[in-house]
Protein backbone atom coordinates (compact mmCIF):
# COMPACT_ATOMS: atom_id res chain seq x y z
CA UNK A 1 0.00 0.00 0.00
CA UNK A 2 1.36 3.65 -1.08
CA UNK A 3 2.04 6.01 1.71
CA UNK A 4 -0.76 8.52 0.11
CA UNK A 5 -3.41 5.71 0.58
CA UNK A 6 -1.92 5.08 4.37
CA UNK A 7 -2.43 8.94 4.75
CA UNK A 8 -6.01 9.32 3.84
CA UNK A 9 -7.25 6.25 5.49
CA UNK A 10 -5.39 7.35 9.22
CA UNK A 11 -6.81 10.14 10.45
CA UNK A 12 -4.83 12.22 12.86
CA UNK A 13 -5.31 12.65 16.52
CA UNK A 14 -6.27 16.05 16.28
CA UNK A 15 -9.14 15.43 13.72
CA UNK A 16 -9.76 12.39 16.78
CA UNK A 17 -9.82 15.22 19.27
CA UNK A 18 -12.28 17.35 17.37
CA UNK A 19 -14.78 14.34 16.51
CA UNK A 20 -14.54 13.20 20.23
CA UNK A 21 -15.81 17.20 21.31
CA UNK A 22 -18.42 17.55 18.52
CA UNK A 23 -19.59 13.78 19.97
CA UNK A 24 -19.72 14.55 23.39
CA UNK A 25 -21.19 18.08 22.91
CA UNK A 26 -24.06 16.15 20.86
CA UNK A 27 -24.46 13.50 23.30
CA UNK A 28 -24.73 15.54 26.48
CA UNK A 29 -27.33 18.08 24.80
CA UNK A 30 -29.67 15.31 23.29
CA UNK A 31 -29.69 13.93 27.67
CA UNK A 32 -30.42 17.59 27.84
CA UNK A 33 -33.34 18.02 25.48
CA UNK A 34 -34.64 14.23 27.01
CA UNK A 35 -33.86 14.65 30.71
CA UNK A 36 -34.86 18.48 31.23
CA UNK A 37 -38.58 18.14 29.94
CA UNK A 38 -38.87 15.12 31.71
CA UNK A 39 -37.59 16.48 35.18
CA UNK A 40 -39.18 20.12 34.90
CA UNK A 41 -42.78 17.98 33.99
CA UNK A 42 -42.21 15.93 37.63
CA UNK A 43 -40.62 18.40 40.11
CA UNK A 44 -42.94 21.23 38.89
CA UNK A 45 -45.93 18.60 39.14
CA UNK A 46 -44.79 17.48 42.71
CA UNK A 47 -43.16 20.87 44.20
CA UNK A 48 -45.15 23.63 42.13
CA UNK A 49 -48.45 22.64 41.20
CA UNK A 50 -49.45 20.25 43.75
CA UNK A 51 -47.67 20.93 46.75
CA UNK A 52 -47.14 25.11 46.83
CA UNK A 53 -50.27 26.20 44.92
CA UNK A 54 -52.60 23.22 45.93
CA UNK A 55 -54.52 22.38 42.29
CA UNK A 56 -56.47 19.71 41.26
CA UNK A 57 -54.53 16.37 39.49
CA UNK A 58 -55.99 17.68 35.81
CA UNK A 59 -55.11 21.38 36.44
CA UNK A 60 -51.03 20.50 37.64
CA UNK A 61 -50.95 18.02 34.87
CA UNK A 62 -51.53 20.50 32.03
CA UNK A 63 -49.35 23.16 34.09
CA UNK A 64 -46.74 20.73 34.28
CA UNK A 65 -47.06 19.69 30.63
CA UNK A 66 -46.78 23.43 29.55
CA UNK A 67 -43.09 23.94 31.88
CA UNK A 68 -41.66 21.00 30.11
CA UNK A 69 -42.90 22.14 26.87
CA UNK A 70 -41.21 25.45 27.40
CA UNK A 71 -37.91 23.60 29.33
CA UNK A 72 -37.61 21.35 25.86
CA UNK A 73 -37.98 24.98 23.98
CA UNK A 74 -35.15 26.41 25.81
CA UNK A 75 -32.80 23.60 25.67
CA UNK A 76 -33.65 23.43 21.66
CA UNK A 77 -32.83 27.01 21.66
CA UNK A 78 -29.21 26.37 23.37
CA UNK A 79 -28.49 23.58 21.24
CA UNK A 80 -29.47 25.25 17.76
CA UNK A 81 -27.55 28.96 19.29
CA UNK A 82 -24.35 26.29 20.08
CA UNK A 83 -24.67 24.38 16.78
CA UNK A 84 -24.78 27.95 14.40
CA UNK A 85 -22.30 29.94 15.94
CA UNK A 86 -19.89 26.91 16.86
CA UNK A 87 -20.16 26.04 13.31
CA UNK A 88 -19.52 29.94 11.94
CA UNK A 89 -16.25 29.58 14.12
CA UNK A 90 -14.98 26.17 12.75
CA UNK A 91 -15.70 26.97 9.54
CA UNK A 92 -13.65 30.15 9.62
CA UNK A 93 -10.77 28.40 11.40
CA UNK A 94 -10.70 25.53 8.94
CA UNK A 95 -10.88 27.69 5.70
CA UNK A 96 -7.58 29.63 7.59
CA UNK A 97 -5.95 25.97 7.60
CA UNK A 98 -6.63 25.62 4.18
CA UNK A 99 -4.70 28.65 2.88
CA UNK A 100 -2.24 28.05 5.13
CA UNK A 101 -1.65 24.56 3.61
CA UNK A 102 -1.88 26.11 -0.06
CA UNK A 103 0.96 28.52 0.90
CA UNK A 104 3.59 26.32 2.07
Amino acid sequence: MSKSKQNRNTISKAEQRAEYRTFKTVFSYCILIIALPVLTFFTSKHWIFDQLFQLSSVTSNIYSAVSAVVALHGALFLFIYKAYFAGSNETSDSRGDKIAHKED
